[in-house]
């Protein structure tokens, strides 16, 4: 994308981005091979939910060029979250400026919401919002087909949540497919104290067992979604083959969880759960159950969209 040419725009620095960036949960993910790059093929669908954390965004100055200077201030409460260029957020504020020619100061602050390591793509989702303040504070213009290509190269979630709702991904989930939106429904996550290393979760996946499964494809699925959730919904998650067998406490829950719900799986790689409920059912139980347990706990409504600017202030 360098060769296209950016307008610099005239909006004022000095001000604050504040923006919305969501949670999502996996309603099926199939794992089809191995690349020669050593990622994997997969077929998945993606929902966006209203867990969301908050991504601020400052540019305090602009610069004709050269590489931006960042800061970055995290609050995640319990959860340990790097504050330096490790974050996805500083990472995609660096490639923002890279690839379109921008440059500045930039404050960054991220208040957490969304537990880290649990497969529900919340790094990602930051790192998309940091794109999406960039593009309105910059001027760039940027249509969302354009922020998507740039977001691919910061992880294959990143895109999905720059148009969020509900969608078909495959490749290594960069290559999305709208679906009709999950407009109904209760999403119970739950997610034990515990962390997984997508990449070690998939290096122990054995792939002779996933060719030319019959369990569900999208064909099947794509039809239920209007009607979701309901006992007959196809999607599963492949990676519990290599996560639940060694880890019997994750297993216990999402075997409880179906017990419960007429869909229940873990998401992405893990650790955290999601169950959903038709509307209208009490699932009070259950939530009091898990929180008593000492779980992350959360019960959250389908998004309709992806990472959206919640608030524009000028800066202090």
């Amino acid at each position: 994308m360098n060769d296209k040419t950016y307008l610099q725009g005239r909006r004022r620095v000095g001000r604050s981005l504040a923006v919305e960036a969501p949670a999502k949960v996996n309603l099926h993910l199939e794992v089809l091979k191995q690349r020669h790059d050593g990622y994997h093929e997969i077929e998945t669908v993606l929902q966006a939910v209203e867990l969301c954390d908050l991504v601020t965004v400052t540019l305090d100055d602009r610069f004709p060029g050269g590489p931006p200077d960042l800061s970055l201030r995290v609050s995640s409460g319990p959860w340990r979250v790097p504050a330096d260029e490790t974050n996805l957020c500083w990472r995609a504020a660096r490639h923002f400026c890279r690839e379109t020619g921008m440059s500045g100061s930039l404050r960054l602050e991220l208040r957490k919401s969304i537990p880290p390591a649990a497969g529900l793509g919340g790094g990602s989702s930051d790192a998309a919002a940091v794109l999406l303040a960039c593009n309105e504070l910059f001027d760039t213009g940027l249509e969302e087909t354009e922020l998507e290509e740039l977001a691919a190269a910061l992880g294959a979630d990143v895109p999905f949540f720059i148009r969020g709702g509900t969608a078909l991904g495959r490749g290594t989930g960069t290559r999305l497919t709208r679906l009709p939106l999950i407009r109904s429904g209760q999403f119970l996550i739950v997610k034990p104290d515990m962390e997984l290393k997508t990449a070690e979760v998939y290096a122990n996946l054995k792939m002779g067992l996933t060719v030319n499964s019959t369990k569900a494809n999208i064909h099947v699925i794509k039809p239920q979604l209007a009607r979701f959730p309901t006992p007959t919904w196809p999607g599963f998650n492949r990676l519990e083959e290599v996560v639940l067998p060694w880890a019997p406490e994750l297993q216990r829950l999402v075997l409880n969880l179906r017990d419960a719900a007429p869909v229940a799986m873990m998401t992405g790689s893990g650790s955290a759960v999601v169950a959903v409920f038709p509307d209208g059912f009490d699932a009070e139980g259950i939530v009091n159950e898990y929180k008593e347990a000492g779980y992350f706990v959360v019960m959250v409504k389908p998004r309709a969209c992806g990472v959206r600017v919640k608030d524009v202030e000028a800066s202090g």
